[in-house]
């Protein structure tokens, strides 16, 4: 793991490995059980009441299956938490100029300037990549993404609504959904430009548009397609995919970056 990795996400993982074991354990009562009580993880996916796929759940993204450990918790970090490139080969990216420097900035800096590493919002779509769990709680019209990672929140809407014209920029933006079968798929715009994509620094701009394709495998495991669609930052879309692990019967805890933050003062 490279030192700039480390810095970012010492915070990250600190937390990350106490993220159980604070709820009494409650039995996740959509998932099938094995006679010795254990979730069936590999059960069918469950349906909510109006047919459509039921994404609900606690859910915590897999650590890179090429990955080695590294960090102060000697953990594997989410490969798309690093490095949304991280299947292309570096020649391969398509920067536009400007955004070829602003990436080489952020090497050199070795992640000092990184939003994560000052505790500001972390932002779509990283927040999908981090070694904190989140929780998604589903209706018909309406889908709410519970994040630990600073106790933030994703209202995605389901009944057509847009945002308005000229809307404020946000950390997370605006989102809507809509079924494609059983993938929920998710456009986002209306970004303040802000945050980074990963932790290496690959950059977006305010006119990134982005779509997420939520599907449940079965019961115990998602997959979420990313596409990167920046025209002021990339010559055309990034695509990868983070998976995500159920964690069943567990709940999710209270973080705040900021609280006892000791890092700032040394990033001069």
């Amino acid at each position: 793991m490279s030192s700039m990795t480390a810095n970012i996400a010492a915070a990250v993982l600190i937390f990350a490995a106490q993220a159980s074991a604070q709820w009494a354990k409650h039995p996740e009562t959509s998932i099938p059980r094995a006679s010795d009580g254990k979730p069936k993880l590999s059960a069918p996916a469950p349906k909510a009441l109006d047919g459509n796929a039921d994404l609900s759940g606690v859910w915590l993204t897999e650590p890179d299956p090429q990955g080695k450990p590294g960090g102060v918790e000697n953990m594997v970090l989410p490969r798309y938490m690093v490095n949304i490139a991280a299947d292309m080969k570096p020649e391969d990216v398509p920067f536009q100029p400007s955004a070829a420097a602003l990436f080489k900035e952020r090497l050199q800096k070795q992640g000092t300037d990184s939003h994560i590493a000052r505790c500001k919002p972390t932002g779509v779509p990283i927040v999908n990549s981090l070694p904190l769990p989140y929780k998604i709680i589903q209706m018909p019209q309406l889908i709410l993404v519970l994040y630990e990672e600073n106790t933030v929140f994703r209202q995605i809407f389901l009944d057509g609504r847009k945002p308005v014209k000229d809307a404020e920029p946000r950390f997370m933006g605006y989102s809507s959904g809509k079924w494609e079968d059983d993938t929920l798929v998710v456009e986002t715009v209306g970004f303040n430009g802000e945050t980074w994509l990963d932790v290496m620094g690959h950059p977006h701009s305010d006119a990134l548009r982005l779509t997420e394709r939520f599907r449940r495998r079965d019961a115990g495991h998602l997959e979420i397609e990313i596409t990167v669609d920046d025209p002021k930052m990339y010559t055309k879309p990034i695509t990868y995919t983070p998976k995500a692990n159920l964690i069943p019967d567990e709940d999710l805890l209270e973080y705040f970056c900021t609280d006892n933050e000791k890092d700032v003062q040394h990033f001069k």
